[in-house]
């Protein structure tokens, strides 16, 4: 983590001219009280954090704040501006409140310029719109193509895009951050957090909602949590450590440990250039690197996507071509994305749950309709998944409840040989990190081998035994210890720092080459070009 910068509102201390008041604001759906009684003040230049477990009512405080939802009772005033219970979202945004979710609210047919003007003020000469987006998108760390499909963009860069949209309200006062590091890497945080960081000297508050505690720590002046719709814990953020929010959410889970396994001869390995990534039976292995980096290739080429891989599972060689190939040798996967890869949104949640058991012949569960009604409620129970019954729409329940139906998935009777996940507790609350945590590590101990490919160092000491860190084709093994998070970053630096030295070398090496004779660089040339 970087060195702590205060904004200007954090140095001026309670002199800041307020920005954003809330005076106890209510919200009611039918009989449940999502917000009950919130008071808070934000100032000019102020960075919040705004933490919580899963339906603690942070998004619904958003919604509020942009229009979406209308407060039951209760008062917000802007600039010192009533804002009426019923303004609509474009009124809103035109005060100058700017939101970017979870999921980015964006029309993937669409381009992403024409993604960045929708429903915006946009200049006339398209040389000049064309001119206004880059320079947006520089300021964030996007080198996104204007005229690519939004669809065709990671998550980490549509979100980019969704700020870049805000970016362009010409008279920004609020921006809202729902998530807004979940697909980021570490150079896109940073580059995220020194914008944060410009905007907040402008005048600019940001409410910044995460369950990235360490990203919280290290851009926010103050954190607010809110637990069953009231505020529970206000405090600045000088002097709290990552564990202090952990243990305030979620007791007892920054004290989450387990007992070493012994490692079984039952061994899967998977490809890795010329390395080899080795798991046993009973160990969740994680696969640590970089945001967008080797790792996860390495999953996704053994599930069969792209051009697929070669897997090793107790001495047998199988091809992997396609995730159905995967799964007749018992690899399942997790991607990261669970809304856009994993999940089918219009579906209920327990055929969410049940999709892969279903028969292509009889219509029917593998397992019985009623049998699956009774997995159903287990899984329920054992990952502690919360929300409406089964047979509503998975997109009804929160984004940590949709995570643990798509890890409830591979719990079934089916339990895999193989598990792969692709950073499984992103975007969720730290007591439903501790829920799949404990569900992935019950999943081992019924046998399977599970692998964890993440880019996020607490994702990775929570849940594994012991890790590789992975550069490129490099790799070093590290097991689970004390400090294990700032150990996987270092060796991460490390070899990163050699990956960079032997790319350099090569490149100077190449250089001196250029100047040797036509006679010598024809025959180095003819050398190479033999088979080998």
């Amino acid at each position: 983590m970087t060195e702590r910068i205060a904004s200007p509102a954090a140095e001026a201390g309670d002199t800041a001219e307020p920005r954003l008041v809330l005076s106890d604001l209510t919200v009611d759906y039918g009989a449940n009280r999502a917000i009950d009684g919130v008071s808070m003040v934000g100032g000019r230049g102020e960075v919040i954090g705004l933490l919580g477990h899963n339906g603690a009512g942070k998004s619904t405080l958003l919604n509020v704040l942009t229009g979406a939802a209308r407060p039951s009772g209760g008062a917000v005033d802007l600039d010192g501006v009533r804002i009426p219970a019923d303004a609509r979202p474009a009124q809103l945004a035109r005060r100058g409140i700017t939101v970017v979710h979870q999921e980015p609210a964006l029309a993937g047919n669409l381009s992403v310029i024409d993604n960045l003007y929708l429903a915006r003020d946009a200049p006339r000469s398209m040389r000049e719109r064309r001119r206004r987006a880059l320079e947006v998108l520089a300021e964030i760390g996007s080198t996104a193509d204007l005229d690519v499909p939004v669809s065709t963009l990671s998550l980490g860069d549509r979100q980019l895009v969704d700020l870049a949209r805000g970016m362009l309200s010409s008279d920004l006062k609020v921006l809202l951050l729902d998530e807004p590091t979940a697909g980021l890497g570490d150079r896109e945080t940073r580059a995220l957090h020194e914008l944060i960081r410009t905007l907040a000297a402008a005048g600019v508050l940001v409410v910044y909602v995460s369950h990235r505690l360490p990203d919280v720590l290290d851009v926010c002046d103050r954190v607010v949590v809110l637990a069953n719709g009231r505020v529970v814990l206000e405090s600045p953020t000088w002097g709290l450590e990552t564990g202090d929010l952990v243990e305030a959410l979620a007791p007892g889970t920054s004290r989450l440990r387990w007992e070493p396994v012994s490692r079984s001869a039952s061994a899967v390995v998977l490809p890795h250039g010329e390395e080899k990534i080795v798991g046993h039976e009973g160990e969740v292995v994680g696969l640590f690197g970089m945001a967008g980096g080797e790792q996860f290739g390495i999953v996704e080429a053994s599930y069969g996507l792209g051009a697929g891989a070669t897997v090793e599972i107790d001495g047998a060689l199988y091809r992997i071509g396609s995730p159905r190939a995967a799964m007749r040798a018992g690899i399942s996967y997790v991607p990261p994305d669970r809304d856009h890869e994993g999940l089918i949104v219009q579906m209920g949640a327990k055929e969410n749950v049940m999709l892969p058991w279903l028969s292509e012949h009889s219509g029917g569960f593998w397992v019985g309709p009623q049998q699956g009604r009774e997995s159903y409620r287990a899984m329920r129970e054992t990952l502690n998944i919360q929300g409406p019954p089964g047979d509503v729409p998975i997109s009804m329940f929160s984004g940590g409840n949709r995570q643990k139906h798509l890890l409830a998935r591979w719990m079934l009777h089916h339990r895999p040989t193989v598990l792969l996940l692709a950073q499984p507790t992103q975007g969720v609350d730290v007591g439903a990190k501790a829920d799949i945590a404990r569900a992935v590590r019950e999943i081992a101990a019924a046998g399977s081998t599970v692998f964890v490919a993440s880019s996020e160092t607490d994702e990775i000491a929570m849940m594994c035994d012991r890790s590789y860190v992975i550069v490129g084709e490099r790799s070093a093994q590290l097991t689970a210890g004390d400090d294990y998070d700032a150990a996987l970053l270092g060796e991460l630096m490390r070899i990163a720092g050699e990956a960079e030295h032997d790319g350099a070398s090569e490149h100077d090496g190449a250089s001196e080459e250029d100047g040797a004779s036509e006679e010598d660089g024809a025959s180095e040339k003819s050398e190479r070009e033999q088979p080998r």
